[in-house]
C-alpha cells in the first residue's frame, strides 16, 4: 500500500465539498490533478471511496468508513508539525549542578524563572563530573551551573564569582575548637576527595593545593556527594574541602573552618556548550547570572559567608544579553 498525504487532503476536502471544481480551487490545484489523486487513492485500497454521475459527487460506504481514518492522520501530522516547529522556541532546559550552584543558586533561579517564565520548563540532574563531561556535548545535558572550567571542545563557560576554600571538619574533632585552621593540620589529618571515577580532577587539584607546603595529602575516597563527604567529615574519617559558600549549609556535626593561609580561590562559573544558542539557554544565563549577582552580593553583606575568611566571595557583573 501507498498513499502520500496530498492523497488524504484531496480526500477529505473532496468529502466536504462533494465537487471537483471547488475542491481543485480550494487546493489551488487543477481538476484533473485531484482527480488523479482521488483515483491513485482508491487504487491504493483497491476500493471505490466516491460514486459520481452528471448530477453529483457523494461518498460510497468505503468511502464514509476510510474518513475517520484519513482524518485521524491528518491530525497527527497536524500536530507532529506543530510540535517540530516549536521544539527551537520550546523553554526546556536540562541542567546539572555543582554543589555551590545546587545549594546557594538553585533555589533563586527556580524561583525567578517560576516567577518571570512559568512556561520555562527547568529538569535538574545530579551527575557527577565525568557524566557532565559526557553528555554536555553529547547534548543530553544543556548546562553546568557553578561548575569549574572544564576540558571539553566547544565549551562556552561563563565566570560567575571566585570562592575561597574552606575546611568542613567534624564537631568533635579538636580543629573544631579553633577559630580557624592552618593548612599545616591537614598534615596528619586525612583529606576527603571524590573517587577517580567520578573526577578526574579532585584528587589531583588536592595534591597541587598542598604540593607548596610540602604536603602530600593522604585521601580517603568518596563517591562525589557533597552530602556524602560531609557525611564522612561528621564521621570523624577526615576533612572536607569545599568552597565557602558552602559554609552556610547546615549539616550535623560539621563546622566550616577557614584556612589560615591564603589558598587559591575556586573559579566558578556556567558552562555550556557554544553550539547552544537557544532561547530557552538564552534566559536561563541571563536569569542564572542576575542571580549570582543578587545571591552573592546579598551573602557578603549579611556575613554568612565564615568570618574568619582571609578571602571574601568576589562575584563577576553580570554580562548583560538581549533576550
Amino acid at each position: 500500500m501507498d498513499f502520500r498525504l496530498r492523497q488524504l487532503q484531496c480526500f477529505l476536502t473532496l468529502s466536504d465539498l462533494l465537487n471537483y471544481g471547488k475542491t481543485a480551487r480550494a487546493l489551488y490545484m487543477s481538476q484533473p490533478t485531484i482527480t488523479f489523486q482521488i483515483k491513485s487513492l482508491e487504487e491504493s485500497f483497491g476500493v471505490r471511496l466516491f460514486e459520481r454521475d452528471r448530477q453529483q459527487v457523494r461518498l460510497t460506504d468505503a468511502g464514509y468508513a476510510f474518513r475517520e481514518y484519513a482524518q485521524t492522520i491528518m491530525d497527527t501530522v497536524d500536530a507532529a508539525l506543530e510540535c517540530m516547529g516549536g521544539l527551537h522556541t520550546r523553554l526546556r532546559l536540562r541542567v546539572s549542578c555543582g554543589p555551590v550552584g545546587q545549594y546557594i543558586l538553585l533555589p533563586a533561579v527556580i524561583r525567578t524563572l517560576a516567577a518571570e517564565y512559568p512556561e520555562f520548563e527547568l529538569e535538574v540532574s545530579e551527575l557527577t563530573t565525568e557524566q557532565q563531561m559526557s553528555r554536555l556535548p553529547e547534548g543530553k545535558v544543556d548546562a553546568l551551573l557553578m561548575v569549574g572550567a572544564l576540558p571539553v571542545k566547544g565549551l562556552r563557560f561563563d565566570p560567575i564569582c571566585k570562592e575561597p576554600l574552606v575546611a568542613m571538619v567534624s564537631r568533635h574533632s579538636a580543629l573544631a575548637a579553633q577559630p580557624a585552621i592552618s593548612v599545616q593540620d591537614l598534615r596528619h589529618t586525612s583529606i576527603i576527595a571524590s573517587r577517580a571515577k567520578d573526577c578526574r580532577f579532585h584528587q589531583p587539584f588536592l595534591h597541587s593545593l598542598l604540593a607548596p607546603f610540602g604536603i602530600t595529602p593522604r585521601i580517603v575516597e568518596s563517591p562525589q556527594s557533597c552530602s556524602v563527604q560531609f557525611a564522612y567529615a561528621a564521621a570523624g574519617e577526615g576533612v572536607a574541602i569545599a568552597s565557602a559558600s558552602m559554609a552556610i549549609c547546615s549539616f550535623p556535626d560539621v563546622v566550616a573552618l577557614p584556612f589560615v593561609e591564603p589558598l587559591p580561590a575556586l573559579q566558578l562559573g556556567l558552562a555550556a556548550m557554544e553550539t547552544n544558542e537557544s532561547l530557552a539557554m538564552t534566559i536561563f544565563r541571563k536569569v542564572v547570572m542576575e542571580c549570582a549577582e543578587l545571591t552573592l552580593e546579598r551573602r557578603t553583606k549579611t556575613g554568612i559567608f565564615p568570618i574568619h575568611a582571609p578571602q571574601a566571595v568576589t562575584a563577576f557583573p553580570v554580562q548583560r544579553e538581549a533576550s
